[in-house]
């Protein structure tokens, strides 16, 4: 431990402070944070095993990097000139000001010797300062001169598109931006959600349009309504299988359905949600099904999951950061982030292909180009040829749905 001149370890005591990791108002453990860099250092007690959160262990020992994956991702565009502006060092230490709350579940910390309770402080119920998501998201005006208030769940929104969370006719919204790519990343939310609507799908995310004025400029930007609530948690797959030894014999996929049956889930309900959602993943080529883009709805007071998470992030799908667009045989050789590394390779593990009725679809990718068009300023060119993508895309689960097992070389189907 290092000293100062007076021989004395008074620097460090003041860096480091004690937090108690709080669920609403229970006391769930004891942590150190180093308060300069927002990391957790130690944890110092777990009180209550059955409150920490899914996945970080009965002792918690993985609260620490729980409480990492919460915080905005280095990687996301801006983050380190909004952390600059703002003096804070790490994207962990922004949220740790506004105690790590989160629209996503009930947890915070709390500094121990300050005596604060959730039913003032929780942004379900409590309203929030709109000015750090300004800075966030680049989408507003502020006075740089003024105080910039960091109490915002804008703190405790993870992936690489700018977001913010937003309070409109006293509901929550997430607001995604993206400047770059004609801003398709949010028309394609649109997209999706007019497939699930055709296909009689009801448990997705439903997403709207807005245009925002940024650096001269209008772009689209897609809002979403909370789907959590104070009675409510969302619990991401990533969160129920990354301290889960999958047994040689299981698949990732099947690895995920075991475990949400073993935290209450039925294996129908989840195996249907799963299935559809890779065959409509397949027909967007959606890249981007990480285990964090999918999850389920965990009851605090039961203990247990109660339902899978409505369909939400189809952002990155038709293409949107390709210059060329492919087409044909390449339809079917898309890298992916998800439970395979090739999109086609997912349809094994679809038993309910009926899920996706195609007849329903009919004029979908002509409606897909019409809204490319209108909502976007990228060519007419390029809007058609995603269209011919999705086009492509029925056809070959079409296939699939008849018996083809597309996903090896076409003489073997």
């Amino acid at each position: 431990m290092r000293r100062n001149k007076n021989g004395d370890n008074e620097k460090q005591v003041i860096r480091s402070g004690i937090y108690v990791l709080k669920h609403k108002d229970l006391d769930v453990a004891m942590v150190q944070i180093d308060r300069r860099s927002g990391k957790i250092e130690y944890v110092l007690d777990v009180y209550l095993p059955e409150e920490l959160p899914l996945g970080v262990g009965d002792a918690g020992n993985q609260i620490a990097e729980w409480w990492a994956l919460r915080a905005v991702p280095d990687s996301r565009k801006g983050i380190h000139q909004v952390l600059h502006f703002l003096g804070e060092e790490t994207s962990l230490s922004l949220m740790l000001s506004a105690y790590g709350l989160s629209l996503t579940d009930h947890y915070w910390m709390q500094p121990i010797g300050e005596e604060l309770y959730w039913n003032e402080l929780n942004f379900f119920d409590n309203d929030f300062s709109d000015e750090l998501g300004k800075i966030m998201t680049e989408s507003g005006k502020i006075d740089m001169e003024s105080h910039i208030s960091k109490f915002s769940p804008a703190s405790s929104v993870n992936g690489e598109m700018k977001k913010k969370w937003v309070i409109m006719e006293d509901t929550r919204y997430l607001m995604k931006v993206n400047f770059n790519d004609y801003g398709q990343q949010s028309v394609n939310e649109m997209i999706a959600c007019r497939m699930h609507e055709r296909l009689g799908w009801d448990n997705y995310v439903s997403y709207r349009l807005e245009k925002i004025l940024a650096e001269g400029r209008e772009y689209p930007c897609s809002l979403n309504p909370l789907f959590t609530s104070q009675k409510l948690e969302f619990v991401s797959a990533y969160q129920l299988v990354k301290d889960y030894k999958v047994p040689n014999t299981d698949s990732e996929f099947e690895a995920v359905i075991s475990r949400a049956v073993q935290f209450g889930m039925e294996e129908p309900v989840v195996r249907r949600q799963l299935e559809y959602m890779i065959m409509t993943d397949f027909l967007l080529s959606n890249t981007d099904r990480h285990f964090n883009n999918l999850g389920f709805l965990y009851d605090p007071m039961e203990h247990r999951l109660v339902a899978a998470a409505p369909i939400f992030d189809t952002g990155n799908a038709l293409f949107y950061n390709l210059e060329v667009i492919p087409s044909g045989r390449r339809l079917l050789d898309i890298q992916v982030n998800s439970f395979c590394r090739r999109e086609a390779d997912m349809l094994r593990y679809v038993k309910q292909a009926e899920l996706v009725r195609l007849e329903c679809l009919e004029g979908f990718p002509e409606e897909a180009e019409q809204m490319l068009r209108e909502y976007t300023d990228m060519p007419d060119i390029r809007a058609s040829q995603i269209a011919r993508t999705i086009r492509g895309k029925m056809e070959y689960l079409a296939l699939f749905q008849r018996g083809k097992k597309i996903w090896k070389k076409e003489t073997y189907w």
